[in-house]
């Protein structure tokens, strides 16, 4: 792929994004504080309650990852210009620092990579990554976010202020998933909201009943864990899955195993009898 084909590639993949924005290529945006202009290699415009939002877009046609250097030139051009948010893209990748500084930047930044076949893919992760990385730790949030996850979560009696999450009857029906779903909505909490440090989580279902050799001991299951318990029982980085949910799906629920699950609730999930 040339450097032409390259950034059209971009422009498509930016068209198809942003449907209802004008996208200029090679625009000249005139620097609020360097005085000058600066050029730009995509302008994203479009309005929100009537308000214009700008993004510019940055791409990187290197044979090496783009370093920290390059993000920073990029965070002060996106101030320089006075814009909302930025988006870089780069052909091969970006070193750990220059990952690191865009994390903890106040601008709304993207880095984006092509795949394997050498394209620009910006698929429903990328839209699933920025809802994530845009939450913030609060009652709102908190509970907007867990009733869009799943219907059977239960508002009333959950509560934000002691990090409880309590699911309804039907979200799960046997042990085994009663186990899975608790160890998943603990890593999914502790994924959405960064700045959580424990949960509780507690799932109505069925344990094997001996007198009938049925499913239908009806069982309240709780387990109540903190972020480094979880990561140091899983052997697992939660910010990886934060920064990438393709990480959730493959290198997450891809390796649950049900020796995993029994090994976890044998250690953290406390059960009871539901009369």
């Amino acid at each position: 792929m040339t450097w032409q084909d390259y950034e059209k590639e971009v422009y498509n993949a930016l068209c198809d994004i942003y449907p209802n924005c004008e996208i200029e290529f090679n625009d000249w945006i005139f620097g609020i504080f360097s005085l000058a202009e600066r050029q730009i290699d995509f302008a994203i415009r479009g309005e929100i309650a009537g308000e214009t939002i700008l993004g510019i877009v940055d791409c990187k046609y290197y044979d090496k990852n783009v370093d920290v250097k390059a993000i920073e030139s990029f965070m002060g051009m996106a101030q320089d210009v006075n814009a909302n948010f930025g988006i870089l893209i780069t052909k091969k990748g970006y070193s750990l620092s220059a990952k690191n500084r865009v994390k903890y930047s106040n601008l709304k930044l993207e880095i984006l990579t092509p795949n394997e076949l050498n394209v620009i893919d910006i698929s429903v992760d990328y839209f699933v990554n920025k809802s994530i990385k845009g939450l913030k730790l609060s009652k709102y949030e908190f509970f907007k976010r867990w009733s869009r996850n799943s219907a059977y979560f239960d508002p009333e009696k959950s509560n934000y202020q002691q990090r409880s999450l309590v699911f309804k009857e039907g979200f799960a029906n046997t042990e085994y998933y009663a186990q899975k779903k608790t160890l998943e909505s603990c890593i999914r909490a502790f994924r959405d909201f960064d700045r959580l440090d424990n949960i509780k989580t507690t799932i109505p279902a069925n344990l094997y009943n001996n007198k009938t050799g049925l499913d239908d001991k009806k069982t309240e299951f709780t387990c109540t864990i903190t972020r480094t318990e979880i990561e140091h029982f899983l052997i697992l980085n939660i910010n990886e899955l934060r920064d990438d949910v393709s990480i959730w799906r493959k290198s997450f629920l891809g390796n649950l195993t049900k020796e995993l699950v029994s090994d976890f609730a044998n250690s953290y999930i406390k059960t009871k009898s539901i009369k």
